[in-house]
């Protein structure tokens, strides 16, 4: 059996577009820094300035980190073409660029699982740790320049002062107002380049693209060259370009997380307007465990959840021409990949969740019955391979479908609730189907929506339901441990891919089941991890829209 499933993955593998490192122009992103390769030259050189050695971990040997070379791309194309940050790394640091040794992982506390790439590990010249900082899923010039300047002043250095203030137009867009029409007139690189970016953030993504590609030579040619062949983290949703709230640049920080504020949900919302595509579409994901060809799903999938987010949160008058976007890419079949057979469920299951708190009875009959006519014999609905936790979320969606007035054949929720019972054991839902429970540490973060589907369909109770919830809080902080990991990274199999869609089937059995106390305690979960710009993340590779609109459902469902 195991070996038919590797057999299997490698098989979706080979339909991947292999990652390679950034491509012609782009190629020269982050070669103004002056990167040593050695620890020994790099500590010596360090000990002989008198500058602290700033050590790009991009990765560490051993990481079960699968999309390593992306991330090595956002942070060349990212931070390290910044111009502050490129400016104190070359003038008031020794920068090295190494993939994490194992005879430096436990003098320096950068174990597996401890220490999550890409990160920064601060040295003194006598191999000395001053600081060090990881899992960096968010790239802001303001917050890199800060971490800098604190590092500098932990190891009793002056810290320079920040860069001097930048143009009006460029200003304006770091307040939160990107107005094209200011960068009229302008013709210089960085003009360019930043009009692109405006342009973007008010989803006129073409025009910014034909801007950027204006841009000849120099540094921002560079940059836009990475971000016209989506390998920049900017179009992947990664790199911001605004103001952080003060408490985002106090002290020295340890990731790119800060518990929210209230006022985060709104710095959230903001971020999916901007996110946007003039299609209507959010395709930041580069989730393609199931080929290239599965893209399309994974886009229409993360669609509908930024969709339902928007229509949670934002003001009406604010999200209104973002919701007639979205629905009309959502309504558009043509944007499926029917020939999709590993991400397809999704695509469906999540429109269908959308439109069933609309008015539109022809888009959601049609939903309703690709949804059916997806399900297997066995019953089960599948991603990648037949699984229950695509089966539970198949079941939910239609349930809701019926909820709200559509009709569902009975013989389609009997033989899927039938195949999930089947896997079912103590309280836990196998990984896949066929198969019967599993260690609570790798199954408890699915159970909770899984039980919450057969008491959906009459076929659970409360008792059990609570149960479950209470397993999946229990083992939580397994699943924390692998967040922002982009695949299985621990003994239990649990990855960061899993993350998000537990949190929100936990809330949704919490919250279909009256448990106020399940609902307090994930609400405190969801704040306690945002990003310090008002997103959330889980894994690079399903992205930080994914993430952030998973987060805004789970909180309204905390929160109503």
């Amino acid at each position: 059996m195991m070996l038919l499933l590797l057999l299997g993955f490698l098989g979706t593998q080979d339909k991947k577009t292999p990652d390679k490192p950034l491509q012609g122009a782009a190629a020269q992103c982050g070669t103004e820094i002056p990167w040593m390769t050695s620890m020994t030259d790099a500590l010596a050189r360090a000990k002989a300035s008198k500058r602290p050695v700033a050590w790009w971990v991009p990765s560490l040997e051993g990481s079960p980190m699968d999309r390593k070379l992306v991330l090595e791309k956002y942070m060349l194309s990212g931070p390290w073409m910044m111009p502050g940050v490129v400016e104190l790394l070359r003038d008031r640091f020794v920068p090295l660029r190494l993939v994490g040794d194992p005879a430096f992982h436990k003098a320096y506390g950068i174990q597996l699982l401890e220490f999550i790439e890409p990160g920064l590990v601060f040295l003194d010249g006598d191999g000395k740790l001053i600081h060090r900082v990881d899992r960096i899923t968010m790239f802001s010039e303001e917050w890199f320049i800060h971490l800098l300047r604190e590092v500098l002043k932990k190891a009793g250095q002056e810290a320079p002062e920040s860069p001097s203030a930048m143009g009006a137009a460029r200003q304006a867009i770091y307040e939160g107002r990107p107005d094209p029409s200011l960068f009229e007139g302008q013709e210089g690189p960085e003009a360019r380049y930043f009009h692109g970016v405006a342009l973007h953030l008010l989803g006129r993504d073409e025009e910014g693209r034909a801007q950027w590609r204006k841009i000849k030579e120099g540094r921002w040619s560079w940059k836009a060259a990475a971000e016209l062949a989506r390998d920049g983290p900017f179009v992947r949703g990664f790199e911001i370009y605004e103001k952080l709230p003060p408490e985002a640049l106090e002290g020295l920080p340890a990731s790119t997380t800060l518990p929210a504020k209230k006022a985060a949900i709104g710095r959230a919302v903001r971020y999916l307007l901007q996110t946007q595509r003039a299609t209507g579409a959010w395709d930041d994901s580069n989730y393609n465990f199931g080929g290239d060809e599965s893209l399309p799903n994974v886009y229409m999938a993360g669609t509908a959840l930024a969709a339902m987010a928007l229509r949670d949160w934002g003001k009406p008058e604010e999200v209104r021409g973002a919701l007639e976007k979205a629905e009309a890419y959502m309504k558009d079949e043509a944007r499926i990949a029917m020939k999709d057979r590993e991400e397809i469920a999704w695509a469906y299951a999540y429109r269908l969740l959308y439109f069933a708190k609309t008015d539109d009875r022809k888009t959601l009959a049609t939903l309703v019955r690709r949804m059916c006519e997806l399900q297997k014999a066995s019953g089960t609905w599948f991603h990648e391979y037949d699984n229950p936790f695509v089966t539970a979320t198949a079941l939910h969606a239609l349930l809701e479908a019926r909820k709200a007035g559509l009709e569902v054949p009975e013989a389609t929720i009997k033989k899927g609730v039938a195949a999930l019972k089947s896997t079912r054991s103590a309280g836990m839902f196998s990984y896949e189907f066929p198969g019967k429970g599993g260690e609570p540490e790798g199954a408890a973060g699915r159970a909770p929506f899984c039980e919450f589907a057969l008491y959906l369909a009459g076929q659970s109770k409360k008792e059990a339901v609570a149960s479950a919830l209470a397993a999946s809080f229990k083992y939580h902080p397994l699943l924390e441990k692998v967040r922002k990991y982009d695949d299985h990274a621990d003994a239990h199999h649990n990855g960061g891919f899993f993350f998000w869609y537990d949190q929100y089937g936990r809330a949704l059995a919490a919250s279909g089941t009256g448990d106020g106390a399940a609902l307090e305690k994930e609400k405190e979960i969801v704040l306690s991890i945002a990003e310090i710009d008002g997103g959330w993340v889980d894994s690079h590779e399903l992205g930080r829209t994914y993430g952030t609109a998973m987060a805004l459902l789970t909180l309204k469902l905390c929160d109503p």
